[in-house]
Order: structure tokens, then C-alpha cells, then sequence
């Protein structure tokens, strides 16, 4: 065997090692002037008593033999049955690649022949096959596997051979020529049988010599959580194995690193077997617990998918925050999308119709009753024949004619009230139409022409407005109807706590639906102000609700009757939002028929709120502030004391209550705190962003010094000798560091010991590595403390040294 520096020429300390007060143990000993390869280290070398200083060896002292087969002196039983418990859980883990393939590509894979191939290849390096021998009888393996899978008749026959061998000779050539889209399958299967055994020669070669298995544990971990999160492919149970076999292979690989830390050894022949049965009944226990989990948590799955277009909105949110949207005006008007609301709004003046009544109604279009923190749309809108009522008319029946505007002409019938007949109908061309060409929605209310029919420019009608009696309303307590409470009580499953609280609150002293109905109306509009312009977009993912109340704090009608609906189903009363528009602007009264001319403009688009009650039906509530009520003949001030004692009320909801002791509700507690942090960090969400990357970083660069060695305080490991000469070795700091990764490794060193000290202290399987440590301590205290007469031993040297020490342990 050749020196690890065998170019070097050999050199010579020009004059004898300086003895000190502070290192009289480097005074006692000699040095051998043997390498490492002849005979070993007397005792008498390393702990002689006090004699002249002999010199440092002029040829490098390590030699590669001495550090070859450094388990040439374990037990060989103990050896070979660790070294194939650890071949078997590879093959284990390997397993756990393999079973997702035929969900991935196609369910006719069969694994069980490669794994067979996989075995077959783990047990030749357990055994320590010779090499050649080895990769001679893996390939023989491969190439009979190939003949197997794509020749099953012929396989007994050998023809298969002379095929393959043809078809691998036709795609080597289309490698040569980039067409890869023609390689065939046996060359495919050549390939990544091969790759796959060098990968599976690397690990276990890693995992018996060099006693790494943790990053192959946590690559299947995370290839399993890949599969289950992104591609949906249900690896839970793949998972699950996986931890257990990590930690078998952790338990064996770490058996000689506790002995030698904590000089722990087996007296006992079968105390290996000891440790095994022991580490298994453990990971058993925790396998079991693991299993009884995902047995109680059935159906529900342990892990879903991720939803994609969440990360998207979320990433989206953090980078983007819809700049370029909140710059934007949209302008007010009857719309048909309304899944996305917020934002300010442009007033536009534009004519929409010109009406004649007897009484100034809202102008109701429909109801939505889906709400998704975004916006709402009407997921049960099926359209049916319009039928008349036939109901006759009495004195608060209110007749309506509509004109269309010219320039907006629309197929839907906007109504005051309960329609109770349709008198005439005239299309753009003038033609008449009949009530028969109407369709109708039961579920939303919602009155229109089929699309192909020519839009409408007048209709007629004959509609009853909502008349509610507070008496009656007030003592409604009757319960709802199941079709009721499963469309009108619907919640996002995210919406956030506050929103529920703030809602509780308000109605926390109302025991009626009414009763809270109008709390939240009045509070709504006693609270909040009535803003187009100042409203801005919630963020991707935040609630337009949430928004509104603790963020803007202002807004137009949708923010308003959103609002009051949410807030409404949040303590268990059914109400849906509805739109349409408002009464108009009063032109002039009729001089004999007593019917008012209004206009209505798309500024007088609005939206509104109806509740449901058993006694009677739907009924409307604006919370509005600044729009008149809708029904003029409902006294709701008469349900409040001293205006609802707005001051009291709005100075305790500024706050959005909460509960402030996380033992009386914990759930609700940690709902509250995490909103808070997210409204407090939501307007710098910029500056943590950066602050938390800056800091992941720092964190980063200090783990890195730090293993390094290059924040460690030499002084707490080395105290008891100071070089005297006033400078250092320059060597000095680097052979630090490399004594911190062993300090790290066996742990750290008492501070009344030497190297030398600490290395005698340390328990091997094979004492060449304690002889070979033994042999760097006494060249680190020659260069740390007796920078004169040591060795010029280069960075290269020292660390080619290191690291063929390193290869022992």
C-alpha cells in the first residue's frame, strides 16, 4: 500500500520539539517512526514516562492500510445477521417505491419479478460478492429477467437471446441518432433496471459501511407524501410502513454509535439479538397506535389532494395582491355574475326603464342563496312555464306598467311586490306577447323571456306588496322547514370566527328571528358608512365579508346586505340576498288615475336582504344606510330601547369580541387570536415576507458556521495549553474545526482532557481507528502548541488524513 501522499518528498523538523510548562504530556512521549501499515502503537509510545523529545517522523505517517477494514475486528455472526436485517429493510423500502407504479402508469405492471431482481441484487452485495462476480451475476439476472417479461413461450428455448440482442443493437442506434421515442421496451426496461441496481448499491453500501440511512428513509417518505398530496394516489398506508422501517434501520444503524458514545458494550452473545427484538416490539407498539388512528379517522381520508388553485390564490395573494383590480372602477348597474363582489364603483346615470305605479316599491329581479366568502350565485335555478295566480285584486294590489329604455333592453320582469297577474306584454318590435311565454324560477323568484324571444320594451302587472305585521312577526317562533334550513342556512366552511362572534354579540339579548333580524339591520346601518368609492378587493383568499367589517369598514349595498345574510345564518336564522332596484327618482304624479312616474337609472341598482318566517313567508330587510325601508308599515323602532344603545353597542363590537381565556373556550380562543394576528399582519405583509426569509437565511448561514466549526470557542474544548510564540499554526483553525465534527459525532470533549485523552476515552469495534486517531492528536499538538517545531503540513494533507479516518467510522 502506498502513502496518501506518496509524491511528497520527506521532510525534517530543522531542530527538536520546545518543551513547555503547558505541555508536559507532549514532553513524555515519543513518537513511533513507523506508519500505521508495520506494527501497531505500543503502549509505552502514547503514555511513556518523562523522556527527551523525540522528532516528528519525516514521511507522512498514515498509510491507506491503515485504515482499511475497520470492521475487520467484529464479531462476523453479529456482523453478517445486522448487515442482513438492514439488506432486508432496504428491500422493504424499496418495495414502497414500487407499489404506487401501477396506479401511476398502468395497472397491468407486475412489480413482483422486479422485486425479485431487487432482492436478488441486495443479497449478492450482503454477501459480499467479489465485484466483477457481482455485477457479472446482476446483469446475467437483468438479461433473464427482459427474456422472461418479453418472451414468456420462447424463454425456455433461448431464442429470446439472439432477439435481444438485435433489438438492443437497433437501439443503441437510435441513441446514437437522438430518437429516443424509438428505443424499445426491452431497452427501456434495461435501463432503469440497471440504474435502479447502481442506486440500490450505493444505499446499501451507505447503510452497512457508513451507517447512513436517514436520507433514504426521508426521500421514500417524502415520494409517498408527493404521490398522496399532488397526484391523489392513497399512500397512507405506504407511509405508515415507511416510518416503521425507518426506524428499525435507525435502531440497528445507531446499535455501535451508542456503544461507542456512551461505552456501552454487549457482554452477552446474544445482546445484538436483544436490542433487535426490543426495537421491533417498540416500533410495533407505535405501528399499532398509528394503525388504531387511521382506523378512527375512516372514511375521512388521513390526507387530501392539495388544491391547486388554493396555492395558486395564495400565492397570488402574497406577490400580486390584484393590483392591477383594485386600480379599476366598475361601474353600478344590473348584472347577472355575481360571485365576485367588492371593490368601488363608478355611478353611472344611464336610463333603464320608466315606470307608472301607485306605489313606490323596490323593483325586486331575484334572489341568490349560495355564498362562497367571494360572492353569491343560485345553484337551483330551474326555469318552469309561468302560471297566472288568477288571484283577485284588492285595495293593496299595485298596478305597474314599465318602459323600457331603448338602449336597455332586457327579456326579465322586475316586480314590486308578490306577482299576481301580467297584463300585457309588448316585445321590442311591438309585437304582443302572452303571459304563457314567461318562464319562472320557484326557488329565486325570478320572472324572464326564454333567451331566443325578442327582449321586451313595456309590460304591465298587477303585484301585491309585502305587508308585515312586527306584532306577528315578533312572536314567530314556529321552526322551519327542512328545505329551508339545508339551501338558506349555508355557510363557507372558512368563514372566519370573528364574523360569527361579531353576529352573536348583536343578537346576544334578542330571542326572536325578528328580534335579531332587526338588530342586525340597525346595526349594519347604524355602524357602517355608506361609501362607493372607498371600498377595496379583499385578497384572494379572504372573506368579502370579513373585509368589509374589520378591514374597510365602509361600502355600498351588496357589502351591507352580504353582510347582514351572513351574519343572519350565522345564528341559525334562514335569509338569502336579492337585487334588483331601488324605488327611482320621482318624476311626476298622474293628474286622474293616481299612478307616480319614476325613473330608474343604473345608479339605482341595489341589493337587499329577505328573511324567512314560518307565519309568513320571505320578507324584506334593508340595512342599508341612507334607502328608505321597503315596506312602509312595519314600526321596528318600537323593538328598541334607546335606538338599539348604539353607543354601548358599537363601542363593545369595535373591538370584535372574543374570548380572552383560552380555558373557557379553547377553540374559539385560538379563532380569535389567529385573527387578530392576520388583521395585524395583513397591511406589512410585505415587510414579513422579507424579514422571514432574511431570518430562515441567517438561520441557514449559523447552522452552517456552526458545523463547520467556525462559531465554536476553541477555548471551551481546548483550555488547558496556549501557544507561546505568540502567532499560531495556520493549520491550527482548520484541524479545530475537523475535531469539532468528531466532538459532534461521539460527543463533546471534558474540558480537563486532551485529544489524546478523549480519543483513549472513546470505545471502537477495531482499535486501528482509535490508533489512528491517537497518531492526528499528536500531529494537532505539535502544529496548535509547538507552532515551531512542527510539521508544514499543508490544508490538503491534513484534510486527505481526515478524511481517510473519517471512512473508518
Amino acid at each position: 500500500m502506498q502513502p496518501l501522499e506518496p509524491n511528497r518528498a520527506p521532510r525534517a523538523l530543522s531542530r527538536p520539539l520546545r518543551t513547555s510548562a503547558d505541555s508536559s504530556r507532549l514532553k513524555s512521549r515519543s513518537l513511533s517512526t513507523n506508519s500505521l501499515s508495520t506494527d501497531s502503537l505500543s503502549t509505552s509510545s502514547i503514555h511513556a514516562s518523562a523522556e527527551p523529545a523525540a522528532a516528528i517522523p519525516s514521511s507522512p505517517i498514515f498509510h491507506s492500510s491503515a485504515i482499511s477494514n475497520a470492521q475487520s475486528s467484529s464479531p462476523i455472526t453479529n456482523t453478517f445477521f445486522r448487515d442482513s436485517l438492514i439488506s432486508l429493510l432496504l428491500f422493504l423500502l424499496l418495495s414502497e417505491w414500487l407499489r404506487p407504479l401501477a396506479w401511476m402508469a398502468d395497472a397491468s405492471i407486475q412489480i413482483g419479478p422486479i422485486l425479485v431482481v431487487f432482492a436478488t441484487c441486495i443479497a449478492i452485495d450482503c454477501f459480499k460478492v467479489p465485484y466483477v462476480w457481482g455485477w457479472t451475476a446482476k446483469s446475467v439476472i437483468i438479461l433473464l429477467f427482459i427474456g422472461f417479461m418479453f418472451d414468456r413461450e420462447g424463454f425456455l428455448t433461448g431464442a429470446w437471446i439472439i432477439d435481444l440482442v438485435r433489438i438492443i443493437s437497433q437501439d443503441l442506434v437510435q441513441i446514437v441518432q437522438a430518437h429516443f421515442d424509438l428505443i424499445s421496451g426491452q431497452m427501456r426496461t434495461l435501463l432503469f433496471l440497471l440504474g435502479w441496481s447502481l442506486l440500490i448499491s450505493v444505499v446499501q453500501a451507505l447503510m452497512l459501511q457508513r451507517q447512513h440511512s436517514l436520507w433514504f428513509v426521508a426521500a421514500t417518505l417524502i415520494y409517498l407524501v408527493f404521490l398522496q398530496l399532488v397526484l391523489g394516489a392513497d399512500t397512507v398506508q405506504g407511509i405508515m410502513r415507511t416510518i416503521g422501517y425507518g426506524l428499525l434501520l435507525l435502531s440497528l444503524l445507531n446499535l455501535s454509535r451508542i456503544e461507542q458514545t456512551y461505552g456501552i458494550t454487549s457482554v452477552r452473545s446474544g445482546g445484538v439479538f436483544q436490542w433487535i427484538v426490543v426495537s421491533l416490539l417498540v416500533v410495533s407498539a407505535l405501528a399499532s397506535v398509528g394503525w388504531y388512528s387511521a382506523r378512527q379517522a375512516e372514511p375521512t381520508p388521513l390526507m387530501k389532494p392539495v388544491s391547486w388553485a388554493y396555492v395558486y390564490d395564495r400565492i397570488f395573494e402574497l406577490y400580486k395582491e390584484d393590483t392591477g383590480a383594485k386600480g379599476a372602477f366598475a361601474r353600478s348597474g344590473y348584472g347577472q355574475d355575481d360571485s365576485s363582489l367588492g371593490g368601488p364603483l363608478q355611478v353611472d346615470t344611464t336610463p333603464v326603464f320608466t315606470a307608472r305605479t301607485s306605489e313606490l316599491t323596490y323593483w325586486r329581479g331575484e334572489s341568490k342563496s349560495f355564498y362562497d366568502g367571494k360572492g353569491w350565485t343560485e345553484p337551483n335555478q330551474t326555469l318552469e312555464p309561468y302560471v297566472s295566480t288568477n288571484q283577485p285584486v284588492t285595495d293593496q294590489s299595485v298596478m305597474q306598467e314599465i318602459l323600457w329604455n331603448t338602449k336597455s333592453p332586457n327579456n326579465q320582469l322586475f316586480v314590486g311586490g308578490k306577482l299576481l297577474s301580467v297584463d300585457m306584454l309588448l316585445s321590442e318590435k311591438g309585437k304582443p306577447l302572452t303571459p304563457s311565454s314567461l318562464l319562472t324560477s320557484k326557488s329565486n323568484g325570478k320572472v324572464t323571456l326564454p333567451e331566443i324571444m325578442d327582449p321586451l320594451s313595456y309590460y304591465k302587472i298587477t303585484i301585491q306588496p309585502v305587508q308585515e305585521d312586527p306584532s306577528v312577526l315578533n312572536t314567530d317562533m314556529g321552526s322551519y322547514p327542512s328545505d329551508i334550513t339545508g339551501e338558506y342556512l349555508q355557510l363557507p366552511a372558512a368563514l372566519p370566527r370573528s364574523v360569527r362572534s361579531i353576529a352573536e354579540q348583536v343578537t346576544a339579548n334578542r330571542l326572536t328571528p325578528y328580534a335579531k333580524a332587526v338588530a342586525i339591520e340597525q346595526y349594519l346601518s347604524n355602524t357602517y358608512t355608506y361609501s362607493l368609492e372607498k371600498p377595496t378587493h379583499p385578497s384572494r383568499n379572504e372573506d368579502f365579508v370579513s373585509h368589509f367589517l374589520f378591514v374597510d369598514r365602509t361600502g355600498y349595498c351588496d357589502h351591507f346586505s352580504t353582510s347582514m345574510v351572513v351574519m343572519l345564518r350565522s345564528v341559525g336564522v334562514p335569509a338569502r340576498w336579492v337585487k334588483g332596484f331601488a324605488p327611482g327618482t320621482l318624476l311626476a304624479s298622474s293628474n286622474g288615475d293616481g299612478l307616480k312616474e319614476v325613473m330608474v337609472r343604473n345608479q339605482d341598482a341595489h341589493s337587499w336582504v329577505e328573511v324567512y318566517f314560518p307565519s309568513m313567508g320571505w320578507v324584506p330587510f334593508e340595512p342599508t344606510p341612507g334607502f328608505s325601508r321597503i315596506s312602509s308599515d312595519h314600526p321596528r323602532e318600537t323593538l328598541t330601547t334607546a335606538a338599539m344603545e348604539q353607543a354601548a353597542m358599537t363601542a363593545s363590537l369595535m373591538n370584535i369580541p372574543a374570548s380572552t381565556k383560552f380555558a373557557t373556550n379553547p377553540s374559539e380562543w385560538l379563532h380569535a387570536t389567529k385573527d387578530k394576528i392576520v388583521n395585524f399582519a395583513k397591511p406589512y405583509r410585505e415587510a414579513f415576507i422579507v424579514l422571514i426569509g432574511c431570518c430562515l437565511l441567517l438561520v441557514g448561514v449559523f447552522v452552517l458556521l456552526r458545523r463547520k466549526g467556525f462559531l465554536v470557542n476553541t477555548l471551551l474544548y481546548f483550555p488547558n495549553y496556549k501557544s507561546q510564540q505568540g502567532n499560531s499554526h495556520p493549520m491550527t483553525p482548520y484541524m479545530d474545526r475537523l475535531w469539532m465534527q468528531l466532538f459532534r459525532k461521539y460527543g463533546a470533549k471534558p474540558a480537563n482532557l486532551t485529544v489524546r485523552e478523549y480519543v483513549t476515552t472513546l470505545n471502537f469495534n477495531d482499535q486501528r481507528q482509535k490508533q489512528a486517531l491517537l497518531e492526528f492528536a499528536l500531529i494537532y499538538e505539535s502544529v496548535r502548541y509547538d507552532t515551531a517545531n512542527s510539521l508544514t503540513y499543508t490544508k490538503r494533507e491534513i484534510t486527505t488524513i481526515w478524511k481517510a479516518i473519517q471512512k473508518t467510522h
